[in-house]
C-alpha cells in the first residue's frame, strides 16, 4: 500500500504544476481530479478495508464472548485474537476468517520476530530503484513472519499468525496464554480483573 501511495504522490504532485496553466476553472478542476482522483480511490480503499477488518474482529468477539478493551482482544493489520476465560474459547481472526478453538485444541504457541535486512543502492536510478524494492520485499516478509503463531487442532488451519509488532504486546499475550491454558487463569489465588 505504501508503494502505491508514493506513486499516487508523485503522479498528483507532478501534475498539480499543470494546473496553474490550465485555462478556466472547470479544466483546472478536471485536471487536479485527474492528478489526485488515484489518491483519493486509495485512501477510500484503505478506509474502507479498515472498517471491513474492523467490523469482522467485533463480529469475533460476540461469537467468543469477549466485550472489546477488556484487554483479552487484540487486532492489527487484518488480525486479531480473544480470549474467552468463561468459555475456555479462544478466537483467531486472518484474512478475512475466524474461528473459535477451545483451549484443549490450542497444541502450542510462539512469539517471532524478525528484522528486514537492508539492500544499499548503488549509482544510478536503476540501482536505487532496485534496492528500494528489495527493501520493500524484504519489509513485507518480515513483517509477515512477526507475531504470534498459534498452532491448533485443526487439519484445514493448523497454524495462524496474529500480527503483533510491539514486543511487550507480545510477552503480555505469551503469558496470558500460559496462565490461561497452562494455569487455569490462577496465578498465586489470583483471578484475572474484569475478564470474560
Amino acid at each position: 500500500m505504501g508503494f502505491f501511495a508514493t506513486i499516487f504522490a508523485l503522479w498528483g504532485l507532478f501534475f498539480s504544476i499543470f494546473i496553474p496553466a490550465a485555462p478556466g476553472g472547470l479544466a483546472a478542476l478536471g485536471l487536479c481530479a485527474f492528478a489526485w482522483g488515484p489518491m483519493g480511490l486509495l485512501v477510500w480503499f484503505a478506509l474502507y478495508r479498515a472498517g471491513q477488518r474492523e467490523k469482522l474482529h467485533r463480529e469475533m468477539l460476540g461469537a467468543v464472548g469477549v466485550p472489546q478493551g477488556t484487554g483479552f482482544d487484540h487486532a492489527e493489520e487484518g488480525t486479531g485474537i480473544a480470549l474467552s476465560r468463561a468459555k475456555r474459547q479462544i478466537g483467531v481472526l486472518v484474512d478475512g476468517v475466524w474461528k473459535i478453538y477451545p483451549y484443549d485444541d490450542i497444541r502450542k504457541w510462539a512469539i517471532q520476530e524478525q528484522t528486514a535486512g537492508r539492500v544499499v543502492g548503488g549509482l544510478g536510478v536503476a540501482n536505487n530503484v532496485a534496492a528500494t524494492g528489495a527493501n520493500a520485499r524484504m519489509a513485507r516478509e518480515a513483517s509477515a513472519n512477526t507475531g504470534l503463531f498459534l498452532t491448533v487442532k485443526d487439519l484445514q488451519a493448523p497454524q495462524w499468525r496474529v500480527a503483533m509488532k510491539e514486543p511487550m504486546v507480545r510477552a503480555r499475550w505469551m503469558e496470558l496464554l500460559q496462565q490461561e491454558i497452562n494455569e487455569g487463569g490462577v496465578v498465586n489465588g489470583e483471578q484475572y480483573g474484569n475478564a470474560q
